[in-house]
């Protein structure tokens, strides 16, 4: 995976979201379980390879706001946090950019 196939899958999951959803803030929370339950993050090879492969600044950011730098995690876990707050970062950007689009249009 790379970035670019990173931004396409989160783009897919934000856009099924963005269909179903009543509202942003029932989009948002779908985002967080989505991205919690993506195999990118529950498998940790996957974790590994996104976090090789791809940019995570927004993972680290999410990790040093949630876990700070005394965390005491594995390196396993560590990958699976970092490629969750990547993707959740991802999925909930684009669906702020269909919110707003639909806004707009409208």
């Amino acid at each position: 995976m790379n970035d670019y196939q990173l931004t396409e899958y989160c783009n897919g999951i934000a856009t099924d979201i963005a269909r179903d959803a009543s509202d942003i803030d029932q989009a948002m929370d779908w985002a967080t379980e989505s991205a919690d339950s993506s195999e990118h993050v529950i498998y940790t090879y996957k974790a590994h390879k996104l976090c090789l492969d791809c940019n995570t600044d927004q993972g680290e950011d999410f990790l040093s706001d949630c876990y700070g730098s005394e965390h005491g995690k594995s390196y396993d876990d560590l990958a699976s946090i970092i490629a969750y707050g990547e993707i959740q970062a991802r999925i909930q950007s684009a669906i702020w950019s269909i919110f707003e689009a639909s806004e707009v249009a409208a």
